[in-house]
Order: structure tokens, then C-alpha cells, then sequence
């Protein structure tokens, strides 16, 4: 293995997920990522939970606010959706 290419841990991931999901990581670094991700199931729940956090922001950030039900309804929708994903 080259040089350059030396193994993520797992505290890397998580300071590299905005750059990764941006898509700003350099090719190595995203080869690097990926390979983690490969072997790493707490790390890809992780990218899941941040995926979803940032859909979920997006969303309420294009809508006026609703009301607190609804944000916890969608909330628990979306965990429920991850969670069945996650378990196949």
C-alpha cells in the first residue's frame, strides 16, 4: 500500500463525512473512505444517519416550519426507513 493510501480509522471517517458527502475529498482520500466504509458497518450507519439528518434539514429548511407533531412524525418516519434499510 502506498504511501498516501494509509488506512482510515474510524475517528477520520466521521471528521471527513461534510468533505465526503460535498465531494470535495481528493480521489485517494474518497478510495480511502470508501474502503473503510466497505468493512466498517458502525461508520456506514454513521454516513446513513448523516445522510438522513441533512434530507431532513433540507426539507424543513424549504417549508415553512410545521408544527412539532409533524416534525417528529416525519422524524420517526425517516428512522423507521433507515432502520428497516439497515436490517435488510
Amino acid at each position: 500500500m502506498a504511501s498516501e493510501a494509509i488506512e482510515l480509522v474510524c475517528r477520520e471517517v466521521v471528521e471527513l463525512v461534510t468533505e465526503y458527502l460535498a465531494g470535495t475529498l481528493s480521489p485517494v482520500d474518497r478510495a480511502r473512505f470508501d474502503e473503510h466504509l466497505a468493512g466498517c458497518a458502525p461508520c456506514t450507519a454513521y454516513l446513513a444517519q448523516i445522510r438522513t439528518t441533512l434530507e431532513v434539514a433540507a426539507e424543513l429548511g424549504a417549508a415553512s416550519p410545521p408544527p412539532d407533531e409533524q416534525v417528529a412524525e416525519r422524524l420517526g418516519e425517516l428512522f423507521r426507513r433507515w432502520h428497516d434499510e439497515r436490517n435488510g
